[in-house]
């Protein structure tokens, strides 16, 4: 009895290795999206009726983790949803995407996290506000070691306490696992020199033009500029830089010695709904990056994955899975 047990013992460790290795782990917020479609974002004092109204699942970092899960990436995601109704449905919604909740926290006497979204029909655009409720109590401790182990990529934003970000990428680096930084949304400027030291332990930060610009002083206009703000970054001690340019599509800036600065240029499409085209993106990447794929090769499959899931309403509702998506972009470059 006892060497079955011991052999059973051994299968049930393999299996959970097996199930680690190689893993993106997503450490961010999770927040329920209340969408309002309107034929314009309301003015300071102004009501506007909408066209129609949704709910869905959103945050950052959930939308990421769900977009890499789509692709087939064994995805663990860590992070804080109330002790409510919300909360459950929220683990529910990982489950069936295929996200890992292990370390998916219900914080007691909390509400999960909201955001309230208006979509401009006629133009796409968008304007969030977020009240991030359980998400705002996401502490270091969150992230736990075993949360690390195996994993080959740790995912990041600026939707949860910096603090426990921070923490988490300086823990990742020391196990050598490869940190994305994505610092949406944009951090203010106090917090931008707390960022600054800690870059050392980020592999790759993905800005827009604005953080960009926060982050070194230059303007972001175009390519160049946008080279020229990444090598700044580069000189924090960040290795890679993706600076995501709006419809000028991407500035790709590997390490020094890993190859020259690249424009992906965006893809024309007709957008119905941006929210979260970005988080689309990011988590595609990570996919990709995962996948073996170089960091060029990569950031143009998440282009082809963000283009897709603006063309549809919603958030995690508008990403588009594997089948749904050419072939060949799911063999190696």
């Amino acid at each position: 009895m006892r060497r079955a047990q011991v052999l059973a013992s051994q299968q049930s460790t393999a299996t959970r290795e097996d199930r680690d290795a190689g893993a993106i782990v997503v450490f961010g917020s999770c927040f329920l999206d209340y969408v309002a479609y309107v034929e314009a974002i309301p003015k300071p004092g102004q009501t506007l009726g909408s066209e129609s109204f949704a709910k869905g699942f959103g945050g950052k970092g959930a939308n990421q983790a769900v977009m890499a899960a789509k692709l087939g990436a064994k995805v663990r995601m860590a992070a804080c949803v109330g002790a409510d109704g919300d909360g459950a449905d929220y683990i529910a919604n990982f489950k069936r995407q295929g996200v890992d909740t292990r370390y998916v926290t219900q914080v007691k006497g909390q509400a999960t996290g909201l955001a309230m979204i208006t979509v401009n029909v006629k133009t796409a655009q968008n304007a969030i506000v977020i009240c991030p409720n359980a998400a705002g109590k996401t502490s270091p401790a969150h992230l736990p070691k075993a949360a690390l182990d195996g994993a080959k990529i740790l995912v990041c934003q600026h939707e949860i306490p910096l603090e426990a970000t921070l923490a988490a990428l300086k823990a990742a680096h020391k196990r050598d696992v490869y940190t994305i930084f994505n610092t949406a949304p944009a951090p203010s400027a106090a917090e931008v020199e707390i960022i600054k030291p800690a870059l050392k332990y980020v592999s790759l930060i993905c800005p827009n033009e604005h953080e960009a610009k926060l982050m070194t002083g230059i303007d972001v206009v175009d390519f160049d500029s946008a080279v020229k703000a990444s090598r700044a970054i580069q000189e924090l001690g960040c290795r890679d830089v993706v600076i995501t340019l709006g419809s000028q599509g991407a500035c790709v800036v590997p390490a020094a010695d890993a190859g020259e600065p690249i424009h992906v240029t965006g893809l024309s499409v007709q957008a119905v709904d941006t929210t979260g085209a970005g988080d689309c993106y990011v988590g595609s990447m990570a996919h990709f990056l995962c996948c073996g794929e170089s960091l060029v090769d990569a950031c143009r499959k998440a282009n082809v994955c963000a283009a897709r899931s603006v063309t549809r309403r919603g958030t995690q509702a508008s990403y588009p899975s594997r089948k749904e998506l050419p072939a060949s972009l799911f063999e190696k470059a």
